[in-house]
């Protein structure tokens, strides 16, 4: 239902309770939430897991939507906090080693006010979601959203990902390995083809190699997008939607770095 093996689960729960403290089932004054402190862990995680509508987890889990509603507003930035300490480890060895970059769009559907959104290249309109992957392939940051017209190269610098990690494409930093969309960002990319030309043989060695090692960041953000609200259409609130994008990246860190995660 969450993504999260049980014992994970459990040490969410806890470093949650950590946060709210007893109050959640035991207020001084006033009624207790509908649902206990697990159960409404649960119902978060399931609800972003599987992109389940409010009303939809609320029938499941015998509550109103507007109580779905209302956990999701207090307990999305609670799970970002408790998960720090996962995303600041991941952070650090990423920044120690070479990196991945590639980009993918987050369906939203088309929304009153906001333009750009629609993107030639994947035919849907969305967010466009920069995402650095360690070499094992394992997320290790995401940007913030852009409007999905903007291809990659704008994207990554819109995203605020190109500051972040400038250091990696400087001439002594560690490297960072993007698909030929970030030619001229500083990254290492394939060579292109030519107008009318061919490749040589050690531009197609080469590009084989780049390729073999950008193959991790495409499996990171298959995990990333296994939390469907990224994947099958966000239907929330837009302005909501970065706040989204980072509690889910936390929980996929949290997820992918305990020991046996699959």
């Amino acid at each position: 239902m969450t993504g999260l093996r049980t014992g994970q689960l459990a040490d969410l729960t806890d470093r949650v309770r950590e946060i709210v403290g007893p109050e959640w089932e035991n207020p001084p004054v006033g009624r207790p939430h509908v649902l206990p402190l697990p159960v409404a862990v649960i119902a978060v995680l399931f609800g972003l897991r599987h992109n389940m509508p409010d009303d939809v987890v609320a029938e499941l889990f015998g509550c109103s939507q507007a109580t779905i509603t209302r956990y999701h507003q207090i307990l999305r930035p609670i799970l970002r906090w408790v998960t720090r300490p996962e995303v600041d480890q991941r952070l650090d060895r990423a920044h120690r080693d070479g990196v991945l970059v590639d980009g993918f769009v987050a369906p939203v559907g088309e929304r009153e006010h906001y333009d750009g959104l629609f993107s030639g290249k994947k035919h849907v309109s969305g967010q466009n979601v920069q995402v650095i992957a360690d070499l094992d392939g394992l997320v290790a940051d995401v940007g913030e959203p852009v409007n999905g017209a903007r291809h990659d190269a704008a994207a990554f610098h819109i995203s605020g990902i190109a500051q972040r990690w400038a250091s990696h494409f400087a001439p002594d930093g560690p490297g960072m390995i993007g698909d030929s969309g970030y030619q001229g960002s500083g990254a290492i990319t394939p060579h292109k083809k030519p107008p009318g030309g061919e490749l040589t043989a050690g531009q197609k060695a080469y590009n084989y190699s780049v390729n073999r090692l950008r193959a991790a960041v495409e499996r990171a953000i298959a995990h990333l997008k296994n939390w469907k609200i990224l994947k099958t259409g966000y239907h929330r609130i837009m302005t909501d939607f970065p706040d989204v994008l980072r509690t889910v990246t936390a929980l996929e860190v949290f997820r992918t770095t305990a020991p046996g995660f699959e």
